[in-house]
């Protein structure tokens, strides 16, 4: 639409009322959004260090890419949904300021009356930038479609938010409680039946383009269900609001800016979420996305001071490392390490440890003490404590939830004796499920005791 060219408005009496008196709170909604939506970035972290904790069950990164990928697409959605709630938000407050304006001005720009001007720069100005009064309207109208837009966004990454789940819970959530073999089964049979209604209205359409099969009866009756109930399975409770944004766009946006559109947010789109999965992939490998000092280090190794295995350094919401002490300076008599257990630790563990049977004779709490007790002694065999490259034979472990993360580990009470003045070394090394009779280092961490 060009600047100049007079908005028409055919919308009916009773909704241009209704958009009349609903724009201020269309104001608090966007802004009520933005609120909310700030809270989602931080929730999709959560999410990713609850699923790192708990549901990992390889050690193998490369294992866990699509779940990354997922997490990816979850942040940037949010970061998305940010953004267009804000441009909403300034747009109509700014909509509202040029209505007021309006109010006071009701001539709206005479440009006969424009001072220090040609008559040459008055007629440009008249045709770049028309009447105010049409201004309004379509700016009316562009704040209205980035909302509608912002909710089409919401709903669309909820639809496959809520498919990625059911396909996360077929893959991993079944086979865990429903052991490795039914669970398979069970998954391939739940995926199949998915994939199939996810298919059904793209078969459907192709027969109906055929004049042989389009004329059966049954063939129409087929068709007819699933262009009506397919989608309200896949995405229940969102394919209804969700279709009659997406069809009112698709019929009222010329074809050539639809296409476009559609090209350009995509593209833009995907090239965040792979952006913010190589970030989330150098983190978890150790190095830092965006430092470009030349000589600084590239990883996280011996020369590296790293904040986060020390309480008093690391920040509350990151993720509990593999073992983690108080402070980077010791001064007590005692020294409280923590060691985390998450779940990618079973399959290891499975391998030198086994749970005992006890007899059902003994009282409940009597068989859980001692199945912890045993299960205890095991751990202490499998994490090999070493300072400055002793081993440290009974650390006395106990089972420990940490306080501020809630992650389940061990904890010990090392005595400060045994370590040197200045610089220590603290490491915990557990066997290689790659490299049998042999030991991979688990966590690593310097330590300076200054003794009383």
């Amino acid at each position: 639409m060009e600047p100049n060219e007079p908005v028409t408005d055919n919308r009916p009496e009773w909704l241009k009322s209704l958009t009349e008196k609903s724009w201020n709170l269309e104001l608090i909604i966007s802004g009520a959004a933005i609120f909310l939506a700030n809270y989602l970035p931080d929730a999709v972290d959560n999410l990713l260090k609850y699923y790192l904790q708990n549901w990992v069950l390889d050690e193998n990164v490369s294992k866990i890419t699509l779940p990354l990928l997922a997490f990816s697409f979850m942040k940037v959605v949010a970061w998305v949904l940010i953004i267009t709630f804000v441009i909403h938000f300034v747009m109509r407050a700014f909509w509202a300021g040029a209505v007021g304006l309006h109010t006071v001005y009701p001539d709206g720009i005479r440009y006969d009356k424009l001072p220090w001007v040609t008559d040459f720069t008055r007629e440009q100005s008249r045709e770049r930038f028309g009447s105010l009064a049409d201004y309004i309207l379509q700016l009316d109208r562009q704040a209205n479609q980035v909302f509608s837009v912002a909710f089409v966004i919401a709903l669309t990454s909820l639809g496959i938010a809520i498919a990625y789940l059911f396909f996360f819970g077929l893959i991993t959530v079944i086979p865990e409680y429903a052991g490795k073999e039914t669970g398979k089964w069970l998954s391939i049979v739940f995926v199949l039946i998915f994939v199939g209604m996810a298919m059904m209205p793209v078969l459907m359409q192709s027969l109906m383009k055929s004049p042989k099969w389009s004329a059966k009866p049954r063939v129409q009756k087929m068709a007819k269900w699933t262009m009506q109930n397919s989608g309200f399975i896949l995405m229940p409770f969102i394919y209804r609001p969700l279709m009659y944004l997406n069809l009112t766009f698709n019929s009222q946006v010329p074809k050539k800016r639809l296409l476009v559109s559609i090209i350009l947010g995509f593209t833009f789109f995907m090239g965040a979420v792979m952006v913010n999965f190589a970030a989330t992939l150098m983190h978890l490998s150790g190095r830092n996305t965006f430092l470009n000092r030349h000589y600084y280090a590239k990883g996280r190794n011996s020369n590296t001071l790293t904040g986060g295995v020390y309480e008093n350094l690391r920040n509350p919401t990151d993720r509990i490392p593999p073992v983690s002490i108080p402070s980077e300076v010791v001064e007590g008599p005692f020294l409280r390490v923590f060691v985390d257990y998450p779940k990618l630790l079973d399959a290891a563990i499975n391998k030198h440890c086994q749970s005992p049977a006890w007899p059902d004779s003994l009282p409940k709490k009597t068989r859980i003490f001692k199945t912890d007790s045993v299960h205890l002694a095991c751990l202490e065999a499998f994490f090999k404590l070493k300072i400055n490259d002793s081993l440290m034979v009974h650390p006395d472990w106990m089972f420990h939830e940490h306080p501020v993360a809630g992650s389940p580990g061990l904890v010990a009470y090392l005595p400060s004796k045994s370590f040197k003045p200045g610089k220590n070394k603290l490491l915990v090394e557990v066997p290689s499920s790659s490299k049998p009779d042999s030991l991979r280092v688990y966590g690593e961490l310097y330590f300076w005791y200054e003794p009383e």
